[in-house]
């Protein structure tokens, strides 16, 4: 059954639940909506809701449900999947005011807050008890706790403390139909049935909107020390971590930058990055409760590093320095984003004593389609993102695009890995997911979505491939132009 168009009658009837002023409907705003921070995919919606309650959500999706209207639910518009484009127009319903947070726990160590909230707001308040929450994207200036949930946000820190799911003990989830459901709660442990909080969480917001979540914070690292280790190759980084690993140390996080993006990184900040002949700059981030516990860490990791080959170890133990020498990294998607056209961008992931072979074969593959590879990531856990890029003079065909994608999850897949660690499927991973997922698995997750949302009016299109339309790039977004 086609989608229904949301009409004056739908219209009146939103106005009547959020508010005239949250409910948008002119083109030049609705233009924001109409695409996230995935390359080349946009699609416009017909209309954006802005709720700050969660009736005023189960509200709007009892009137989707009832009128066949599609809803795509939004938080900081970062997602690098393109899962928040609304790709068959309808209703974006963005939580952006709901940015509250309920309570901060301190006894119970557990925050609840609204989706809405940004992730590092969250952080700042936190801190203020002695608190904070492990997950934190690159993004986290912009991203939601929403967002977070929706996607399973991972970052640089998820080598030692995992990833959003670890932490997500309640939440109150609005479904297709309107239904509230509320589970979970300030809790460790639940074995009381199916574990549907997990199943939402990473969901990209196709089976429900969640719209409070209690989570599980811990106590705020008295000391952080961080180290810049520049090596020669990749090969030797990728030597230096597993090494690091396997002594049980665990810092927490070990992120990468091979040279091309450094010298990128340097461009666009203006400024000279140390070691910028290095093909691969590591930046070690250690924790802890005492500075002797840390220093004896980073020194021992220091050891390890220089019997890797490293060139050099720059320690930054002051703010001031330790902002600096992350800035780089943090850095690199406004970079590429700025001084090139990006055509993909991946968040692959491998067991990680194969990264140096996986970032081989990927300059080799790219470089048929005149395109440019830049690596960067988290090489404690393995997962790498490749951004491709190509001249922004230049254009590529969308179906060079998919080809050289399917090449790379075929590349990728070879060694172990899987085509999304953190990024998601959202749409644009669609039409490779047959290649990393058998039937069985792809006809389970269609029966759960079926159950969650039978007549797919919540975020249609993305995860699962549903339809001709849905296996291929949107036909009315920008792909390739």
């Amino acid at each position: 059954m086609p989608y229904a168009k949301v009409d004056d009658r739908i219209l009146h009837e939103l106005i009547e639940i959020a508010g005239a002023a949250n409910v948008i409907t002119d083109p030049e705003t609705l233009e924001n909506y109409a695409h996230d921070e995935t390359p080349l995919y946009k699609a416009m919606p017909e209309a954006v809701v802005r709720p700050d309650t969660t009736d005023q959500v189960a509200r709007i999706m009892l009137l989707a449900h009832e009128n066949n209207i599609p809803v795509t639910p939004r938080g900081g518009g970062t997602c690098l999947s393109a899962g928040a484009v609304p790709i068959h127009g309808g209703i974006v319903l963005s939580l952006e005011r709901m940015n509250k947070i309920v309570e901060i726990d301190e006894d119970n160590m557990m925050v609840t807050t609204q989706p809405g909230i940004v992730t590092e707001q969250l952080g700042k308040e936190l801190a203020k008890h002695g608190l904070f929450f492990p997950p934190d994207p690159v993004s986290l200036d912009s991203c939601t706790i929403g967002g977070n949930i929706a996607e399973c946000a991972g970052g640089p820190r998820a080598m030692k403390y995992g990833v959003t799911r670890n932490y997500v003990t309640g939440i109150t989830a609005v479904l297709a139909d309107g239904t509230v459901l509320k589970m979970g709660g300030k809790l460790l442990k639940n074995a009381t049935g199916y574990d549907l909080i997990n199943l939402i969480t990473g969901s990209e917001g196709t089976l429900a909107i969640v719209t409070e979540a209690t989570i599980r914070v811990l106590p705020l690292p008295k000391v952080i020390v961080d180290l810049l280790v520049p090596f020669a190759c990749v090969e030797e980084a990728t030597d230096f971590a597993v090494e690091v690993m396997q002594t049980g140390l665990m810092p927490a996080s070990i992120e990468f930058m091979e040279g091309d993006v450094v010298h990128m990184v340097s461009k666009y900040l203006a400024r000279q990055i140390p070691y910028m002949d290095a093909n691969a700059h590591t930046i070690v981030e250690i924790d802890g409760d005492d500075k002797k516990t840390v220093r004896k860490t980073y020194d021992r990791i220091g050891e390890i590093a220089l019997k890797h080959g490293a060139l050099d170890i720059l320690v930054a133990e002051g703010t001031r320095d330790k902002e600096r020498m992350w800035e780089p990294r943090k850095k690199v998607g406004d970079t590429l984003k700025e001084l090139t056209k990006n055509v993909a961008r991946e968040d692959l992931v491998v067991p990680k004593k194969q990264i140096p072979q996986l970032i081989s074969r990927l300059k080799e593959c790219v470089g048929k389609y005149d395109a440019t590879v830049y690596t960067f990531g988290h090489l404690g856990d393995g997962n790498i993102h490749a951004d491709v890029s190509i001249d922004k003079t230049r254009n590529m065909d969308a179906a060079h695009i998919d080809r050289m994608r399917r090449e790379i999850y075929e590349i990728t897949l070879s060694l172990g890995g899987a085509i999304t660690a953190e990024h998601g499927v959202g749409l644009s991973k669609i039409p490779y997911l047959a290649m990393a997922l058998d039937e069985k698995q792809i006809a389970l997750m269609k029966k759960i979505k079926q159950a969650f949302d039978p007549k797919n009016v919540l975020n249609p299109g993305k995860v699962l491939p549903v339809g001709k339309a849905d296996k291929a790039i949107p036909p009315h977004s920008s792909a390739g132009r």
